[in-house]
C-alpha cells in the first residue's frame, strides 16, 4: 500500500502557478508575434501607398508636360478671351491656387489645368489637380465637366503656377522670349508626409525653320 501511495504522489499534474507561468509565456509569444504581423501589413500599406503616389505623379507629369508643350498662340480668342488674343498661356483662378489655359495644337482642344478644392468655395480643404477640355480650340467654362488628373486619395495641400514673359497674365507671342512654365504642389497620401512635385515645361517652337 505504501509503495502504491508512493507512485500515485510522483505522477500528480501542473500546479496552478506553473500553468499561469506556462500561460503568460504563451500569450506573451502570440502578441508579440500579432505585433509583427502588423507591423510588416503596416509597413506594406505604406509601401503600396507610395506607389501608387510615384505613379500617379508620373502620370501626370508626362501627360501634362506633353500638353502643355504644344501650347499655341490663341489667334481667334474663342480660348483664351477676345482680351486675351494673342497669348499662348493665360494663367487662371488666380483667387485660388492658379491654373493654366491654352490651346493644344496637336488635337486642337482649349485645354485647362488648375487645383480645384473639394469643397468649392473652401481655400482651406484639400485641393485635387483637374483638366477642363473644349473640342475645337473653344472653352469650355463648365467645371462640372473637369476630370481629376490625380486621384482624390492623393492630397494636394499646396499649388502655385509660374511662367516667364513680360504679362502679369500669362505668356503672349510678342513677349520674345521662349516660353516656360512651372507647376509646383505638394502632394501627400493621406495620413502621410508631404512630396514636393514641380513640372517646368518650354513650349515646343515648331516655328523654327
Amino acid at each position: 500500500m505504501t509503495i502504491y501511495n508512493l507512485k500515485f504522489k510522483n505522477n500528480k499534474g501542473f500546479t496552478i502557478v506553473e500553468l499561469i507561468v506556462v500561460m503568460a509565456v504563451f500569450l506573451f509569444i502570440v502578441g508579440v508575434a500579432i505585433g509583427i504581423f502588423l507591423s510588416i501589413v503596416g509597413q506594406q500599406k505604406k509601401v503600396l501607398a507610395q506607389q501608387q503616389l510615384l505613379n500617379q505623379v508620373s502620370y501626370a507629369e508626362e501627360y501634362m508636360s506633353k500638353a502643355l508643350r504644344m501650347a499655341t498662340t490663341d489667334v481667334s480668342g474663342n480660348c483664351l478671351g477676345e482680351d486675351h488674343m494673342g497669348y499662348i498661356y493665360l494663367l487662371t483662378r488666380t483667387s485660388a491656387s492658379g491654373g493654366i489655359k491654352f490651346i493644344n495644337q496637336s488635337n486642337g482642344y482649349c485645354q485647362e489645368f488648375f487645383f480645384d478644392n473639394y469643397i468649392h468655395g473652401d481655400l482651406n480643404s484639400p485641393m485635387v489637380l483637374k483638366e477642363l477640355k473644349g473640342a475645337n480650340g473653344v472653352s469650355n467654362g463648365n467645371d462640372d465637366d473637369a476630370a481629376p488628373i490625380i486621384s482624390g486619395n492623393l492630397q494636394i495641400t499646396s499649388a502655385n503656377v509660374y511662367f516667364n514673359g513680360g504679362l502679369s497674365d500669362g505668356v503672349s507671342n510678342a513677349d520674345n522670349v521662349q516660353p516656360r512654365l512651372t507647376i509646383f504642389f505638394n502632394i501627400n497620401v493621406l495620413g502621410e508626409s508631404a512630396m514636393p512635385v514641380q513640372i517646368t515645361v518650354s513650349q515646343r517652337n515648331l516655328n523654327v525653320k
